[in-house]
């Protein structure tokens, strides 16, 4: 089928996709796109074990460490923006392509740093490949994978980050700790060739057939849509019939002339939009400041308390470790609670485990809450990555996906300069009260004026006759 050839209606295309059954090219996006978030969870963590080497090696102090820490996500915001926008303007794939480049090239410069100020400039410039990265993936996988266990296989695909973490913390203690430098700058560059063959494999990939329908390229869409059907086939599936939906036609026609990204960005705070943009930018904000000024202040925060940087590397690790089931469990359970629900049981876990750390007055009592605050706190972002992708149309889907993740960058970018600024005042424990009234704000703003997006088509949830809170 060419793209001069009529293909059929774009409704039909996306109900035959919608009705596969999880198969073997699902499989391979998911695949695909996991290992994306396991070099974004990598990356951001690592340098976290870096900085407790750093405050040592280059004599910095705390307010220091913490723009070291934030660096990488002063890009992260800014690769959320530009990839929302672009990836609903020129497509997916391209986007998910040369953002790993950018993060390759920059990732081998930042491990020639000599001073603070340039190894930040790097993390910065680094930091917009993974961030544009991370912000494509999940509306990209999400948009192939059918209705009945969406939420399930999107955790799947965010489980990707616990190994990531994990790898990170193996890193550390093999390479970091026992030789601090030029431990840190061979730990920068292990991550250099997985990417790069990661960039080779996914030549593969193809777009979305749901942004080339929005785009009214609907012959490619069906090339795709026939392609995933043989492959399915092929593995031994059952291909379903399909029927059309008139609710599905609609978005398309709707949502195919929307080219200019500022009106694009603007549709976010439109007409049936605005609550659920105020929800998610509120709730990441809240989720990722807490999640990484807990995460990378850990393992210093640990050595400040007075352990062993040995010892603090193999607590962190022991959370990332636990991070894995937390994904999965969730991934799971939100397909029967709903996602919108099991956010908010995995952020109250969250806080209870945040406060137990806070008060935690011993070795064995410190190690056993953050291994479980790990859990709670990395299981939520299973269902809350796949709720930010399912609330958005696919004319705005990437766009609304970078603009939470940019907002939860803010978050995250602050929360470890703010942390090196409070610990003096506030110490281990009153830097943790913090993280538990940030991770209550976001669970009561969810609770109240979420989204319910379980088993329910994309095309459904943006049918305004059918919207159900």
């Amino acid at each position: 089928m060419t793209a001069s050839t009529p293909g059929p209606a774009g409704a039909e295309l996306l109900d035959r996709l919608d009705r596969l059954p999880l198969s073997k090219p699902h499989r391979r996006l998911m695949l695909q796109g996991g290992m994306g978030y396991l070099f974004e969870a990598y990356d951001g963590v690592l340098l976290g074990y870096a900085a407790s080497a750093l405050v040592a090696l280059w004599s910095l102090d705390a307010s220091m460490a913490g723009w070291v820490l934030a660096s990488v996500f002063i890009g992260y915001l800014i690769g959320a923006l530009l990839a929302g926008v672009l990836a609903d303007w020129i497509g997916r794939r391209r986007v998910l392509m040369y953002a790993l480049l950018v993060y390759a090239v920059f990732t081998l410069l930042a491990a020639t740093a000599s001073s603070p100020g340039e190894l930040i400039l790097w993390r910065i410039l680094s930091g917009i490949g993974i961030g544009a990265e991370a912000t494509a993936i999940v509306p990209y996988v999400s948009e192939f994978l059918p209705r009945r266990n969406r939420g399930r296989s999107i955790g799947r695909t965010i489980m990707f980050l616990g190994v990531g973490y994990v790898l990170a913390g193996l890193t550390a203690v093999t390479v970091i700790s026992p030789q601090p430098e030029p431990g840190w700058r061979i730990a920068c560059l292990s991550g250099i060739l997985p990417v790069l063959l990661l960039l080779w494999w996914r030549r593969t990939m193809v777009e979305s057939p749901r942004f080339l329908i929005s785009k009214g390229r609907i012959a490619e869409a069906g090339g795709i849509v026939e392609r995933f059907e043989r492959d399915t086939a092929a593995a031994g599936d059952t291909v379903p019939p399909a029927s059309s939906s008139d609710s599905v036609e609609c978005e398309v026609d709707r949502l195919a002339g929307q080219t200019n990204p500022l009106r694009r960005l603007g549709a976010l705070w439109g007409p049936g939009m605005a609550r659920r943009s105020t929800v998610v930018c509120l709730l990441w904000f809240a989720f990722q400041a807490a999640q990484y000024g807990y995460g990378t202040w850990l393992p210093t925060l640990l050595m400040l308390k007075g352990f062993a940087i040995s010892q603090s590397f193999a607590f962190a690790m022991a959370g990332a470790v636990a991070q894995v089931p937390g994904y999965y469990i969730a991934a799971s359970v939100s397909e029967h609670l709903d996602r919108k629900w099991t956010i908010v049981v995995f952020l109250l876990g969250s806080v209870g485990c945040a406060a137990g750390l806070g008060t935690a007055g011993n070795a064995a009592s410190i190690f056993c809450y953050s291994v479980a605050l790990s859990f709670f706190m990395n299981g939520a972002a299973s269902p809350l990555y796949a709720y930010t992708a399912e609330i958005y149309p696919t004319g705005i889907r990437t766009s609304g996906m970078g603009m939470a993740s940019a907002t939860a960058r803010i978050g995250a970018i602050l929360a470890p300069v703010v942390i090196g600024y409070l610990y003096a005042d506030l110490g281990f424990g009153g830097v943790f009260a913090v993280l538990c009234g940030l991770l209550l704000l976001g669970t009561v703003v969810l609770a109240i004026f979420g989204l319910r997006t379980a088993g329910r088509s994309l095309e459904d949830l943006h049918a305004p006759a059918r919207v159900k809170n």
